[in-house]
């Protein structure tokens, strides 16, 4: 085995931890929603705050597989806007996975722990279920955009146009 084959497979190793999280964190919110307990909302909300520190994991391996992939191909900066664009393509999509991942899925999920927090109490805020819906639109949204940016990074590594 040789160095790209390597590299390839932790590559596919980032993908699978990635993939990990763009079905499970539907899956847990989903239940989240479902649920009309306020303790059974607060234990869902701290599991997709674990399933949410694989992301960096699988984003740091794709990033150090990736360079690799470059490195091992002879690949430059220069050709992600000249022969390999698709690839300048994908790299920019994934830079944009990793920023809203790292800023809006954590201050939603803070956001959501403090209402709940406040919603377990006995004199809750009036507004907690306006706020709670919105939120909850916020997340639906975050995860939406997660899968079509995954989808796009997906159509260009297939068509490579």
């Amino acid at each position: 085995m040789d160095w790209f084959h390597i590299s390839i497979f932790f590559h596919l190793v980032g993908v699978g931890m990635i993939f990990t999280l763009l079905f499970a964190g539907p899956i847990v919110e989903s239940n989240f929603r479902w649920e009309n307990d306020i303790r059974m909302k607060q234990h869902a909300t701290k599991m997709l705050r674990s399933i949410g520190l694989l992301s960096p994991f699988g984003a740091l391996v794709l990033v150090l597989s990736g360079i690799a992939n470059m490195v091992i191909l002879k690949i430059t900066f220069g050709d992600l806007f000249g022969n390999d664009a698709w690839l300048g393509l994908k790299l920019l999509a994934f830079i944009i996975l990793l920023v809203m991942g790292m800023s809006i899925s954590p201050k939603i999920a803070k956001q959501r722990a403090m209402l709940l927090d406040q919603m377990s109490q006995q004199n809750p805020p009036e507004d907690a279920d306006e706020k709670l819906t919105s939120l909850n639109g916020e997340q639906t949204l975050f995860l939406v955009a997660n899968w079509i940016l995954v989808i796009a990074i997906l159509l260009l590594t297939l068509f490579k146009p």
